[in-house]
């Protein structure tokens, strides 16, 4: 009897034994997923916040081009009054008055060329930057469900 006791002893050791073992590992994969949910999430509002600048920089790109346009169009115009007024008027200080408006037109153009340049620049390596965080983000999820 004291001997059945005994193996029944170890056997319940054993397996309390085993128990605490599995019990030990799933805290410790309940806390590697409470991580990676926390890392899932930081990586989610990070994809939000780079989306939010990207369409702010979209944005601003666009109204820069409206305000090339817009410049393109004055230059035009000015060069149209610089053609009619040189055939009208033989005045040179009329000419010089409008070849100057001409060329600080002419150089505020370039100004906005450049820095539309620069925004879609900056708005490029933003793509960049979220399409890496994408593809990490897809990393970690692949890795979460196997």
């Amino acid at each position: 009897s004291s001997g059945i006791n005994a193996e029944y002893g170890e056997l319940v050791l054993f397996t309390f034994s085993r128990f605490v073992v599995r019990l030990c590992i799933n805290i410790s994969l309940l806390s590697r997923n409470e991580q990676l949910k926390s890392q899932i999430t930081d990586l989610t509002q990070q994809i939000i916040n780079r989306g939010k600048i990207v369409q702010e920089k979209d944005d601003h790109v666009k109204k820069l081009q409206s305000d090339k346009a817009r410049v393109e169009e004055k230059n035009k115009k000015i060069a149209k009054e610089l053609a009619d007024l040189t055939e009208s008027v033989n005045s040179n200080r009329i000419v010089k008055d409008l070849r100057e408006k001409l060329i600080d037109e002419k150089d505020r153009y370039r100004q906005l060329e450049l820095q539309l340049e620069r925004f879609k620049s900056a708005a490029k390596e933003q793509l960049l930057k979220e399409k890496s965080v994408n593809q990490q983000l897809r990393h970690v999820a692949v890795d979460r469900l196997t």
